[in-house]
C-alpha cells in the first residue's frame, strides 16, 4: 500500500484501503510515524482521523509524541494532562475525563482526542509498560477505530512498543525532504522490530 497524500480525496483513498485490505484484514487501529522529523505523520493522523469518523461511529485520535506533541494544536485544545497522566496514575478506566469529543458536522459520530499529556524524561519507559498495554485493550473495546501519532523513527524509538498493540503501521515520508535510503532503513527497522507495517504514505506530494 502505498500513497500520495495531497487533497481530501486521497484521504478517503487511504481510508478505504486501510478498511478493504485483503493482504492486512480486520484493521481497526493503526499507529503512524514519519521516517524522519517533519514528514508530516501528525497532519496525516488528523486528517485520517477526520475521514474515519465521516463514516465510523466512534474513533480515538491518541497522541503518542509525548515530548513533541502537535495534536492538541491541530483543535486548538489544552494538554494540560493526557496520556502520560493516565498511565502514570493507572487511571486508563476514567479515560472519558481526559477525552476531548468532537463532532463530526454531517453526522452523530464523535472523534476523541486524547492528547500526549506532561512532557517526561523517558516517555518509552511509559509506552512499554503493563498500564499502557492494559489501556490500549480497553479503547479497543470502547471504539471502532484508533489512529495514533507517533514521533518519528528518527527521533526516538517510542513507536516500537506502540506498533505491537495496534494492528498495523503506516510509515509517512515526505517525498522531496526524505533520503530513499532512510525511508528503506526505516521500513527494515519496523519489521526487524515486530511490526505490521501496513505500507507507507508520500507526503508532501505536488
Amino acid at each position: 500500500m502505498e500513497h500520495n497524500i495531497s487533497s481530501s480525496s486521497a484521504y478517503r483513498r487511504l481510508r478505504t484501503n486501510i478498511e478493504y485490505n485483503e493482504k492486512h484484514p480486520h484493521i481497526h487501529s493503526v499507529c503512524l510515524t514519519g521516517a524522519d522529523h517533519g514528514a508530516g505523520a501528525t497532519t496525516i493522523s488528523v486528517n485520517l482521523a477526520y475521514c474515519f469518523v465521516a463514516n465510523t461511529r466512534k474513533v480515538l485520535l491518541l497522541d503518542c509524541n509525548i515530548n513533541d506533541p502537535h495534536i492538541h494544536e491541530c483543535f486548538n485544545i489544552k494538554n494540560d494532562f493526557g496520556l502520560t497522566d493516565i498511565l502514570e496514575d493507572n487511571d486508563y478506566t476514567n479515560y472519558l475525563k481526559y477525552t476531548k469529543a468532537i463532532k463530526d458536522s454531517y453526522s452523530d459520530n464523535e472523534l476523541h482526542v486524547i492528547t500526549a499529556g506532561n512532557e517526561r524524561k523517558h516517555p518509552i519507559d511509559l509506552l512499554s509498560g503493563q498500564s499502557f498495554k492494559e489501556f490500549m485493550q480497553l479503547m479497543k473495546s470502547e471504539y471502532d477505530f484508533i489512529i495514533v501519532d507517533c514521533p518519528s523513527l528518527e527521533s526516538c524509538s517510542d513507536v516500537i512498543p506502540v506498533s505491537h498493540l495496534v494492528d498495523g503501521t503506516i510509515l509517512v515520508v515526505s517525498l522531496p525532504e526524505t533520503d530513499k535510503n532512510i525511508a528503506k532503513r526505516s521500513i527494515e527497522r519496523l519489521k526487524r522490530n515486530g511490526a505490521k507495517v501496513l505500507g507507507t504514505v508520500l507526503n508532501k506530494v505536488e
